[in-house]
Formats: C-alpha cells, structure tokens, sequence
C-alpha cells in the first residue's frame, strides 16, 4: 500500500468516527496516534472536501492564496478566510485574533 493510500486511508476513518462513532477529538487522536489538532485538520478539510481531504486541502490553500494577495494585514487576511470557512459551514476554533467579547 502507498504512503498516500494508508494517510487517504487514516483521513476517511478519522472523518468517519469524527460524524459517526460520537468520539472526542482526543479519543480519536489517541486511537490514531496523532495529536486532536491534527484530528481537527483533518476533519476541516475533509468538510471543505464533502468527504475528501484532499479536495478539501486544496480548496482551502487556492482560498489562502487568493486572500494572500490581496495586501491586507495579516489580521485582516484572518478574518477574511475565517469568515470564508464560516460561510462554507466549517466550525471554528478561537483564534488568535478573535476578540475576548462573547456576545
């Protein structure tokens, strides 16, 4: 099996226990070996890509890279894609960015 098979492999069973086994991020990354920051990646691209994490990968990067150009500050160029994710439904973490206020 390819390098690329066993991750495309890992991506589809992290996405499913993720949507279908009601598993924490943590127990999945503890099941797979792999941080629940590398869960969360894999699941928000997996969402970007309707099941594909490598669609997804690069639906976000192309994203990322149309806002890069756009000269704006690196905040600004966070918010933008922040709010891009948001309107494609993907749930949001706190960022660095991200006021203190809860309203």
């Amino acid at each position: 099996m390819s390098k690329r098979t066993e991750k495309e492999d890992l991506y589809n069973k992290v996405y499913t226990h993720y949507w279908k086994d009601d598993m924490t991020l943590e127990e999945i990354g503890i099941k797979y070996k792999i941080t629940k920051q590398r869960v969360w990646q894999i699941v928000r691209f997996s969402q970007l890509g309707k099941g594909d994490y490598y669609t997804g990968y690069k639906t976000y990067t192309d994203k990322k890279a149309e806002i890069d150009t756009t000269g704006l500050t690196t905040k600004e160029r966070s918010n933008m894609l922040r709010a891009w994710l948001n309107s494609q439904d993907i749930r949001l973490i706190k960022g660095k960015y991200d006021s203190s206020d809860v309203s």
